[in-house]
């Protein structure tokens, strides 16, 4: 039986900044890179519940967003997952284990597990995974100083090795190094204007429409709309809830609208 890869404690900014990689061989686990060069294979997030989960009909889809006070992400079940999405409400504090996914350069949890904790827990994970990462960042102090110094090679194995540095800590940093350069190798062939505007074309003709719908609803209204109210009104005009959500979702990361209350919204 395949051993499974420990979950590491992190914030749900570090998962969000991290560069998601995804394997080439069939039997090897994706994985995120860290900024700080921390390589994660599973997470262990905990956070408060910040919008009703979401079950699809037929039980085969669920999700939920959380948000720990450094960002909001999405969980998501599929299939037998999805038992751990009838478990919290909206205002629940969890604490969730689950694989990092990415979809359209959206990164999102795959959950694993995940229980409803006490207050105390959100003060003690935060204390964890701060200590954590203060320990990780002394020898990837020393790890980047070797690595800018002789890069990958044997002698800086040995250097390495010689000050307590495990040797996977550099081939990460080459990793993340080289994921960093491609990165803005890109960025400088497409500029942000060009990837923009070729995101929109591939937007769901149904998912804009539905942005439109919430953006003339709060505008036509001229007062902050409460979650429950923009649903109940788009579904009467045709649009199902998931596409509702999908909409409020983008135009809040888009900074068309913001969040002047919990589960209240209105246009900027």
């Amino acid at each position: 039986m395949k051993k499974r890869l420990p979950a590491s404690r992190v914030y749900i900014d570090d998962v969000l900044t991290g560069y998601y990689v995804k394997s080439e061989g069939d039997l090897e686990p994706n994985y995120l890179i860290t900024q700080d060069a921390r390589k994660v294979y599973r997470v262990k997030v905990v956070a408060t519940v910040v919008r009703e989960p979401f079950l699809s009909d037929d039980e085969t889809y669920g999700r939920f967003q959380i948000d720990d006070g450094t960002g909001t992400i999405w969980v998501l079940g599929f299939r037998d997952d999805t038992r751990f999405v009838k478990l919290v409400s909206k205002g629940d504090i969890v604490q969730v284990i689950g694989k990092v996914a990415e979809w359209r350069d959206d990164k999102q949890i795959l959950v694993e597990g995940v229980s409803k904790v006490h207050p105390n827990m959100m003060i003690l994970h935060r204390f964890e995974t701060l200590k954590e990462k203060a320990e990780h960042a002394i020898k990837a102090r020393t790890a980047f100083d070797i690595y800018n110094r002789y890069g990958i090679t044997a002698k800086a194995k040995v250097i390495a090795k010689n000050k307590g540095i495990d040797e996977d800590l550099l081939v990460t940093i080459d990793e993340l190094y080289a994921i960093m350069l491609e990165r803005k190798a890109y960025e400088e062939e497409f500029p942000e204007e060009e990837v923009e505007a070729a995101e929109e074309e591939e937007e769901n003709p149904e998912l804009k429409k539905a942005k439109k719908a919430v953006l003339d609803l709060l505008k036509e209204k001229g007062k902050p709309l409460s979650h429950k109210f923009i649903i109940k009104k788009l579904s009467r005009e045709g649009f199902d809830e998931e596409t509702i959500e999908d909409a409020v979702t983008r135009l809040l990361a888009e900074g068309e609208i913001y969040e002047p209350e919990t589960g209240y919204y209105e246009p900027l």
